[in-house]
């Protein structure tokens, strides 16, 4: 799997390289199992807290609102922390906020819980992938890269499906509980594991201009959006679709999402060993798949055997969009851009779609029910192919074009020369 540049220089090593970035890989792990608890319980959380199903969409909105911000003001805020002790502490915060959640009696006290959530989230996101990267020599810097993003999409597997079925079969709190020791293994783990990690990028503000001012950039960036703002306007009431418009039993549809789960390994994977090939072709196969995926699941959600196809083309296409639209933006920048700034606007514009989709697709679902989450997710998902598509022509028939006045230029330097 490809992965973003790292510096060379300041790199620790450690005696095993990559058993800190396993450690790093569990913090990942528990940002997303953390994130993802209300999706799988939200039938549950909904009626303890005395709230519409739309409403407690807002358990993901909110951490994702607060995610953005935090991104990158913690990578300007920490530039001079050690990145092992930004690390420990922004997962041992995961902890913390899921036992405020696993607490709370009111529904006010849990979105306050699930604010301090996006803190982590935002933190984590921003450092964890190059901090990961200056870990081992640069020759396995790939291979660190795939742990990372392996452990996440190892997490989207477990995370739905488990808490639906632990709140199912217990109660919904515990689905908290469950995630809070998830990040206190995680952190202790890390304590252990992880040397220092001096910083080798500190990042200001300034650092942000030069990508904030690339038309190439933004638009790319506006097609990250689209895709994540469709994965959640869906995702997060995939558990209520499939219970109310496909009709499935709760034991069925866990065992649909654990084999969608599965899928985003294999997408992630397997996606990454084509980056190498072509990264504008892997997006584009990844933006397709996903498009006809969440298609089949909303045009034919009453039909199980669509919903089946749906599903597994959405999973595929899922655990290899982050690292093909990130490896994308990477490409475009080349070396015009500051790593971490790069990671911090990825993580940001990831955590305003998902905090987008899941609040429309909320809105939605308790103005018209909930089929229209996966109908918002279609449309959006279809605008990214286009746009995405549409951008590659037009950039692909620049290159040409300067490709021809270049070499119009050199014959016309020979003539000159023959003359």
């Amino acid at each position: 799997m490809s992965s973003p540049p790292s510096a060379s220089h300041g790199r620790p090593r450690p005696r095993h390289p990559l058993l800190p970035v396993v450690a790093i890989a569990l913090g990942s792990f528990a940002v997303v199992v953390s994130e993802f608890v209300p999706v799988g319980a939200l039938p549950q959380i909904s009626a303890g807290l005395g709230v519409s199903e739309g409403t407690a969409g807002l358990l993901v909105t909110l951490p994702a609102l607060s995610g953005a911000v935090a991104a990158p003001a913690a990578t300007v805020l920490m530039r001079r922390l050690d990145r092992r002790l930004a690390i420990i502490g922004l997962t041992a915060l995961i902890a913390v906020s899921c036992i405020l959640s696993a607490a709370t009696t009111g529904f006010s006290m849990m979105l306050v819980s699930r604010l301090i959530l996006g803190i982590s989230i935002g933190g984590v996101w921003a450092t964890s992938v190059s901090a990961a990267a200056r870990l081992v020599p640069a020759r396995i810097v790939h291979t660190a890269s795939s742990v990372v993003f392996g452990a996440i999409a190892v997490g989207s597997v477990v995370s739905v499906p488990s808490s639906s079925l632990i709140a199912t079969h217990t109660s919904w709190r515990a689905t908290f509980v469950a995630a809070a020791a998830v990040a206190v293994v995680a952190a202790l783990v890390q304590a252990l594991a992880i040397p220092k990690i001096p910083t080798a990028d500190r990042v200001t503000m300034a650092h942000f201009r030069p990508l904030l001012r690339s038309v190439p950039a933004n638009v790319i960036l506006a097609v990250v959006f689209l895709v994540v703002f469709a994965q959640f306007s869906a995702y997060t009431f995939v558990v209520p679709y499939l219970h109310d418009v496909t009709g499935l039993s709760a034991g069925l549809a866990s065992g649909l999402l654990l084999g969608y789960g599965a899928l985003t390994i294999v997408g992630n994977f397997g996606g990454g060993a084509l980056l190498g090939r072509s990264i504008r072709g892997t997006v584009i196969a990844t933006l397709v798949f996903g498009a006809g995926g969440l298609l089949a699941l909303s045009a034919g959600g009453t039909v199980t055997a669509s919903v089946c196809v749906g599903l597994a083309l959405w999973g595929l296409a899922w655990g290899n969009a982050p690292v093909a639209l990130q490896h994308w933006l990477y490409t475009d920048g080349q070396d015009r851009f500051s790593t971490e700034a790069v990671n911090a606007t990825f993580t940001a514009v990831v955590q305003v779609a998902v905090a987008s989709g899941s609040l429309l697709s909320g809105v939605a679902v308790n103005a018209v029910g909930v089929r229209s989450s996966a109908a918002l997710g279609t449309v959006a998902s279809a605008v990214a192919c286009i746009l995405a598509l549409g951008f590659m022509a037009l950039s692909a028939r620049r290159a040409t074009a300067q490709e021809a006045v270049v070499a119009v230029s050199h014959e016309e330097v020979r003539a000159a020369a023959l003359d």
